[in-house]
Formats: structure tokens, C-alpha cells, sequence
């Protein structure tokens, strides 16, 4: 086996050891520079619900976070980020000069040359993405290395996801998971409990149950975190 290889398989399992999401997430992002020569990165939430992106974490090379600042992006507005979100593929943008497909004040602001854009998946359901920029390699950038990144960050995620997955699915029941998954796909209570066999009361409580246990507010929300955990699909 490679040494870059095993490298990334320690590097894999101890952050699979990291008891919270927020340090996982942060190791992974950190760790990302050890393995590819770029000197920034961003992670963004998506939501393919209505195509806004946030910004969650912006950290430079050394691991040090970028001071907190609020973008918040329908990505329907940036074509590039947009078009590697919605074919689920990895993508590495040349930002010329005056190029208007993306936008200006970002360019301009963060000096941007280039951009790599690493959608994270969930199945088939794109749910955040990783924008990566500063390539300080000393070849030029090229397909192969595309691949790689891609591939660190699906591996990376799977492990976060994982994890959580397991620390969600037992905390709900079966019922509650259930009654989650028709909401996902556009059942009411009234639907849920004629195919449940039960009141429509009950439907309701187990929605609000499984609300409650996932820590969200709305069934937008619970939605997404359930996707995102793998309890549903």
C-alpha cells in the first residue's frame, strides 16, 4: 500500500475517533492541507430545497479560521458553483479577468485567480460544498489531482456522516424515523396515518417527537438533518 495512502488511512481513523461533529468537521478541513497543496478553503451548507449556500468555516493553510463574516448565496446566482452542485462533480474554474459568471465583489475581495468547487454528497443529494482556492503546487493543476480531492472529501464526509448516523438512530424509534422519511416525500398527517394505521394525532406526535430528538425547529429542518445523517434517503 502507498505511504500517501496509509497516511490517509490514519489520518481517516482518528478523525472517526473525534467525539464532536463541529471538531470533526474542523480536523477534516485542517487536514485537507497536509495532503493537497492549497493555501485556503470554505465550506458551505446547501440546501436543494430552495439553493441557498451559507457559509459555515473559512480556514487558511496553517488552520487558522478566516474572522467569521455572513455569505449567505442562492448558488442559482454563481453558474460555476452552481453547475458542479448539480452534476455532483467536482470543479476547477479559471476566474479571468472581467469573467461574469462569477461574482465580482467576492473576486475581488479574496483575490481569487482560481477556484476548485467540491460539492459534498449524501446519495444522490448534494447537501454543502468545499471552495478551495490558492493552488501552490509547482506543476500545473491537472485532472488527476481533481480526483483526489474529490475523493478525500467523500471519504472524509462518509466518515462524518457515519458517526452521526449511528448517534441519530439511536436516539429515534422506528416510527419516529418513519413518519420522517413520508414527510420527505410530501405526505401529510393525514396520509401518514392511514398508511401507519394510526390517528392522525399520533402521526403528528411522533413528527414532533423526532423534531424534538434532532434538535430542529421545523420539518425542513428535520428533513435535511435526517438526510444528512443517513436515516433517510
Amino acid at each position: 500500500m502507498p505511504a500517501s495512502s496509509l497516511k490517509l488511512e490514519q489520518f481517516l481513523a482518528e478523525l472517526s475517533e473525534e467525539k464532536n461533529q463541529e471538531q470533526q468537521i474542523l480536523k477534516s478541513l485542517k487536514g485537507f492541507f497536509s495532503f493537497f497543496p492549497f493555501s485556503r478553503l470554505s465550506l458551505f451548507s446547501y440546501s436543494p430545497i430552495n439553493y441557498m449556500s451559507e457559509l459555515l468555516f473559512f480556514l487558511q493553510s496553517d488552520g487558522s479560521l478566516f474572522p467569521s463574516e455572513k455569505i449567505r448565496e442562492d448558488v442559482r446566482n454563481v453558474p460555476p458553483v452552481f453547475s458542479a452542485i448539480h452534476n455532483r462533480k467536482a470543479s476547477y474554474i479559471e476566474l479571468n479577468p472581467g469573467n461574469a459568471s462569477f461574482p465580482e465583489k467576492y473576486v475581488e475581495k479574496y483575490k481569487l485567480s482560481s477556484l476548485l468547487v467540491v460539492p459534498l454528497k449524501k446519495g444522490s443529494m448534494v447537501i454543502g460544498c468545499v471552495l478551495i482556492d490558492g493552488y501552490t503546487g509547482k506543476k500545473p493543476f491537472q485532472e488527476p489531482m481533481l480526483k483526489k480531492i474529490e475523493e478525500y472529501f467523500r471519504l472524509a464526509f462518509n466518515s462524518i456522516v457515519s458517526k452521526e448516523a449511528k448517534v441519530h438512530h439511536a436516539k429515534l424509534s422506528n416510527r419516529e424515523i418513519q413518519v420522517l422519511e413520508m414527510l420527505s416525500i410530501g405526505l401529510d398527517t393525514k396520509e401518514m396515518a392511514g398508511k401507519m394505521a394510526i390517528s392522525e394525532f399520533t402521526a403528528r406526535d411522533y413528527i414532533s417527537s423526532a423534531m424534538k430528538k434532532l434538535g430542529v425547529r421545523h420539518r425542513a429542518q428535520a428533513i435535511a438533518v435526517a438526510v444528512r445523517s443517513g436515516l433517510i434517503s
